[in-house]
């Protein structure tokens, strides 16, 4: 609680006269602080938990009594204390700061965190011999949480040899802070009791915005590219790199579209002729024109859904009081990448869109995505972010109970500093 009254004093931005939850530009920060707080009350309760009782242990497993018995009590205590830790924190945070509505989310996901926690704390506490040890260890484990999460160093920022453009690397994948941040931006930005009437209309009007002058006059450039070097000999590497991302966004196209193709068998490096270059450039502005309109269409209704919201809850004062109290600018700018200069980039196969994350939908199977996807998709199933992340750090929580159980973390580490004679 003491820390919640600390945060929440000295992030309640007040931008005017009085205190406006939208104008708020630290909320994000708040959220990433309640996170490494969470993680942090998490490890220090656990840390010692194990280490201390040795003499127990050691007079029970004399006894036979059950081992399990005993870890089992220790993982629900932490857990009922986490719990308490966790909610309060966000009931005196979230009131002190006017985050509304939303309570249970924030709880959910920050106790899933401390669980993380709590059991990384445990098998820490069973595998070490040495108390210092284990507190000299929390930095080296809590620092990583913090310098790979994506929020204080970007994703495709990091040292080229881990950074990745399109998804999260793999390495962001490990840190339960990233899950957890992720989780908690998502929700708040979506299901907020304003952006909820809206958010589908939105995410719509984005992808047809971004295809229509975004991506398609990217690909109109590289094609001009392609037409004005195809005889340049010293650039024949480059122009096969061009050529080959041009045949996959005409594929993608394509598929999203619905509208067929029948020369991309033509576009090659081999091939590319003026003739070839007409037929790219007429299917594009065919699929562009297409892709305004819809932008259009949907605009539209966006504008009819707001006028219908007005009347449900009292006129234009009322939706600009709800968008006030619900909805967050700074948050808004974080997920829709506003700061971003460059709107896409090319990547080895293809381009790689780079605005407006919170409404772009992943296309990998697996549940790899790029950093606040607002779904994850497992094969054939789209499961909302928030969802997702929180049911794979219980999944990893699961992972960190049963090497708790088996006191693999001991037997590893026991292979490391066996004496040898």
């Amino acid at each position: 609680p003491f820390l919640a009254i600390i945060f929440g004093y000295f992030t309640k931005y007040i931008a005017g006269k009085e205190y406006v939850f939208s104008d708020n530009e630290n909320i994000p920060a708040y959220i990433f602080m309640a996170v490494v707080v969470s993680l942090f009350l998490g490890l220090t309760v656990s840390a010692e938990e194990i280490i201390k009782d040795r003499k127990i242990i050691q007079r029970e497993h004399f006894l036979n009594l059950s081992k399990s018995g005993y870890l089992n009590s220790k993982v629900l205590l932490l857990f009922f204390i986490s719990a308490i830790q966790t909610l309060s924190f966000i009931l005196l945070g979230n009131y002190i700061l006017g985050i509304q509505g939303l309570t249970f989310s924030y709880w959910l996901v920050l106790f899933t965190t401390s669980a993380f926690a709590n059991l990384l704390g445990l098998n820490i506490s069973a595998s070490l011999n040495s108390v210092v040890t284990i507190y000299i260890l929390i930095p080296f484990i809590l620092v990583p949480e913090l310098l790979l999460s994506g929020v204080i160093v970007n994703f495709d920022k990091l040292h080229k040899s881990i950074a990745s453009e399109e998804y999260v690397p793999f390495v962001g994948s490990l840190m339960t802070s990233r899950w957890a941040y992720e989780a908690l931006t998502v929700n708040q930005f979506i299901n907020n009791k304003y952006e909820k009437n809206f958010y589908f209309l939105e995410q719509k009007v984005s992808e047809y915005k971004y295809l229509s002058t975004v991506l398609i006059p990217k690909i109109e450039d590289i094609v001009t590219f392609v037409d004005n070097n195809i005889k340049d000999i010293k650039q024949e590497e480059e122009l096969i790199s061009k050529i080959d991302i041009l045949q996959n966004e005409i594929l993608f196209l394509e598929n999203k579209s619905k509208q067929q193709v029948d020369f991309l068998s033509k576009v090659t490096y081999e091939l590319w002729s003026p003739n070839v270059s007409f037929q790219v450039k007429k299917y594009l502005r065919r699929i562009k024109n297409h892709y305004i309109q819809q932008k259009y269409k949907l605009s539209d209704r966006l504008d009819k859904k707001t006028i219908q919201v007005k009347k449900e809850i009292g006129g234009e004062l009322a939706l600009r009081k709800l968008k006030d109290d619900y909805y967050n600018k700074a948050l808004a700018s974080l997920v829709q990448s506003q700061k971003e200069l460059d709107k896409i980039k090319e990547g080895k196969h293809r381009l790689i869109q780079k605005t407006d994350p919170i409404f772009q939908l992943p296309t990998n199977k697996i549940g790899r995505a790029h950093f606040y996807a607002p779904f994850k998709i497992l094969g054939d199933k789209t499961i909302p972010t928030y969802t997702f992340n929180i049911l794979f750090i219980w999944f990893t929580n699961l992972l960190l109970y049963m090497i708790l159980r088996l006191d693999l973390g001991k037997k590893m580490l026991s292979i490391f500093t066996k004496p040898r004679y």
